[in-house]
Formats: structure tokens, C-alpha cells, sequence
């Protein structure tokens, strides 16, 4: 009896950590107020922060980031939560002690903390519209058999918009994977991208993938090759 308990616990802990990467917005809701805001955000609380310009400049502040709209939020002398601008003149963020960088194509991306390194890699991490819900008789959802055709979903630094009123959305947490050179240029995880940030060592890095199952939306695969670069000076 005890065992059969301490399987329904394991597996109550397994399904409430899974749920919290999903989150169910009903038909006509608008995101940005039926989310949660400790599911919008990164980090639960705003974290002490700072914000490193082009010209050398630093702006301390309470910082977050935002999953639902892809942008950096600082709490000002008001208490209201604003979002960063003029992003282009942004070296690097720091909300506690993880840290970002803006790319005017990818937007805003979480690093590690390898400053030193000719390639690391970066995550942009965001909430995603992953199924629309149909709603059936007495405007009853039909669940996540339904159509994946819905009206398109606005963030980045953009508003966010009401989506199609038919269905209920599901939104999840998801985290696209880029790898970042020493001169915080953006490219996407593939092997090309690797010849052209390692131009003197294609033949290195062909055959390191020709003796290695390389997942290129896989963390742990993407970390190892980054490891096996790190030796080319």
C-alpha cells in the first residue's frame, strides 16, 4: 500500500511539473491578462539587474524577463513595469546573474556565462501558441484533437494580440537554441553555421559529426560540440 502511494505522489510531481510548462487560455481571453504572471516571467520576482550600453554606460535596475512577449521588464521609480527600448544600443543585460544579449533579427537571447569563448550558446526562451481547441456544441472544447489552423499570435515587442475566439489556445514554454560567437553574432544551431564561425576547421568539425549522432535542437548534444570547438584558436 505505501508503495502504490509513493507512486501516485512521484507521478502527482511529475505531471505538476509538466503542467507548468503549459498553460490553457479559453476562447476570447486575452493572453497577457488570463497567463499568470509568474508563468509570463522568466523568474517568479523582478531580480536586481543591470543593463550595459554600447558607450560603456550602466543602468541598474529590477529586471525581468517576459516568456509571453519576448522583452526584457524593469520596474521604474513609479512601480509600473515597463519594457526596454532603443534595444540597438544595448551591449548586454544582466537580470541577476544570467545573461542576455539583443539581436535585431532573434531578439533577445540567454547566454552562458563564457565571455572568453570563440562560440557559446544561446537560448531565446518564450511561450509559444502550440494548440488551438475547437469548441463544439453548448461551447464545449473538443480537446487537443482539433485543427491547428488559427489566427496568428503576436510578441516580440509587439502587443499581444486576442486570438480566434472559436477554440481555446494552449500555450507552452519553449527554448529555441542559437550559437553565439565572440562577437555576440547570432547563428542558427546547423553545421553550416559552424563552418562559417570555424571557416579554418570544416574538415575538424565534418568529421567530429561523422563520428557523433548530433541532435541540433538537443542542449546536451549542442553543449558536447560546442566543448569539441572550443579547442580551435
Amino acid at each position: 500500500m505505501k508503495a502504490v502511494s509513493l507512486f501516485l505522489v512521484v507521478q502527482l510531481f511529475i505531471y505538476s511539473v509538466k503542467a507548468q510548462d503549459f498553460f490553457k487560455v479559453k476562447a476570447g481571453e486575452e493572453p497577457k491578462k488570463a497567463i499568470p504572471a509568474t508563468l509570463q516571467y522568466l523568474h517568479p520576482q523582478f531580480q536586481t539587474g543591470k543593463v550595459v550600453f554600447l558607450n560603456g554606460t550602466t543602468s541598474v535596475a529590477q529586471l525581468n524577463y517576459n516568456l509571453l512577449l519576448s522583452e526584457i521588464h524593469f520596474i521604474n521609480n513609479n512601480k509600473d513595469t515597463l519594457s526596454l527600448a532603443n534595444e540597438q544600443l544595448i551591449k548586454e543585460i544582466f537580470v541577476g546573474s544570467q545573461q542576455f544579449i539583443f539581436d535585431a533579427k532573434y531578439g533577445y537571447l540567454l547566454i552562458e556565462p563564457a565571455p572568453e569563448s570563440l562560440i557559446r550558446l544561446g537560448t531565446k526562451q518564450e511561450l509559444r501558441v502550440t494548440n488551438v481547441e475547437r469548441v463544439g456544441g453548448y461551447q464545449q472544447s473538443l480537446g487537443a484533437t482539433s485543427t491547428k489552423s488559427y489566427s496568428s499570435f503576436s510578441n516580440g515587442n509587439a502587443s499581444v494580440q486576442k486570438l480566434d475566439p472559436k477554440g481555446d489556445v494552449v500555450f507552452r514554454k519553449y527554448g529555441i537554441h542559437f550559437f553565439i560567437d565572440q562577437n555576440n553574432r547570432c547563428y542558427k544551431t546547423t553545421k553550416s553555421s559552424l563552418h562559417k564561425i570555424f571557416p579554418k576547421y570544416k574538415k575538424q568539425i565534418d568529421s567530429y559529426l561523422q563520428e557523433n549522432t548530433i541532435d541540433f535542437q538537443n542542449e546536451k548534444d549542442l553543449n558536447d560540440i560546442i566543448q569539441f570547438c572550443r579547442q580551435f584558436t
